[in-house]
C-alpha cells in the first residue's frame, strides 16, 4: 500500500530507503555541528575545518578504495560549477560552527534547517541546477508560513 506525505508518494524500495538516509544525514549534521564547534573551540574556526575536511578526505579514500562507484571520467562530462561542491562545504562547516558557538545548538540548528528547507524549496520552485521544476502548492505555501511561524516561537520562548 502506497502512503502519501504532502505531495510525494512514498512507495517504498528507494523511496524508503531514500527517507532512512535524510534521517541519517539530519542526525548526522547535528553531530557534526556540535563536534565541529568544539573542535574550533580548541584549535580556531580555519584549523578546524581543514582538520574535518582532511579527516573526511581520507575516510572517503578508504570507502573508495573498496566501493569505487563510479568512473573518474565521469567529472568530465559534467558541468565545473558542481565541483564547487567541496568549497561549499568548507563554507558550511565554518558558518555552522560559528552559529553554534554564538547561538547554541538548538537555535543554531532550527535556523539552519529553515534556511536549507527556504533554499531547497526555491530550487524546486525554478528548476536550478538541473532539479526537476515543482509547482507549489497552497500546502507547500501555508507550511512555509508555519515553519517560520514555528522559527518565531521557538524565538521568543
Amino acid at each position: 500500500m502506497n502512503k502519501v506525505y504532502s505531495s510525494v508518494e512514498i512507495k517504498g524500495g528507494d523511496d524508503v530507503q531514500g527517507v532512512v538516509f535524510a534521517l541519517m544525514s539530519g542526525l548526522f549534521i547535528a553531530l557534526q555541528g556540535i563536534f565541529n564547534a568544539r573542535l574550533a573551540t580548541g584549535v580556531g574556526p580555519w584549523l578546524s575545518v581543514l582538520i574535518v575536511h582532511f579527516v573526511g578526505l581520507m575516510g572517503c579514500l578508504v570507502i573508495y578504495s573498496f566501493v569505487r562507484d563510479r568512473k573518474i571520467g565521469g567529472f568530465r562530462q559534467l558541468p565545473w560549477i558542481y565541483a564547487s561542491g567541496g568549497l561549499i562545504g568548507v563554507l558550511v562547516v565554518v558558518t555552522e560552527l560559528t552559529a553554534i558557538q554564538k547561538l547554541g545548538m538548538t537555535w543554531a540548528m532550527c535556523l539552519l534547517l529553515v534556511a536549507q528547507i527556504l533554499c531547497a524549496f526555491l530550487i524546486d520552485l525554478k528548476g536550478w541546477f538541473g532539479v526537476l521544476k515543482k509547482q507549489g502548492n497552497r500546502g507547500q505555501w501555508v507550511g512555509v508560513g508555519l515553519m517560520l511561524a514555528g522559527v518565531a516561537i521557538f524565538s521568543l520562548a
